[in-house]
């Protein structure tokens, strides 16, 4: 193993660069991977039901026949961002500790 791989504050990525050092390596070992993961699963949540509650008031807003057809598809907008939504919400409860996948036979 070479000399600068065997630091904890190194990370190897092969094809980019040999090793590329990271001051956040250090504090990652101190937390736990909840922590982590759990703020940005509740902003991008937030942000995903709030695009989506945008997309649908969008959507649902009468039609102006002086100003042209509607270019951008707010319904179907609206529909990613409620599916990404009960995505995260679904990652969430598995970082809480809920299971909600099926279960694994246990034999």
């Amino acid at each position: 193993m070479p000399p600068a791989a065997a630091e904890d504050n190194i990370v190897i990525l092969p094809f980019v660069f040999p090793a590329i050092p990271l001051a956040a390596a250090g504090r990652r070992r101190h937390m736990g991977t909840m922590e982590i993961e759990l703020i940005p699963t509740v902003i991008l949540s937030c942000v995903a039901s709030a695009l989506a509650i945008f997309c649908g008031y969008m959507g649902q807003r009468p039609m102006n026949p002086n100003r042209g057809p509607r270019m951008v598809p707010w319904r179907f907008l609206m529909l990613l961002f409620v599916v990404a939504a009960m995505m995260l919400i679904v990652h969430l409860l598995n970082l809480l500790g809920f299971t909600t996948g099926q279960q694994q036979p246990k034999y």
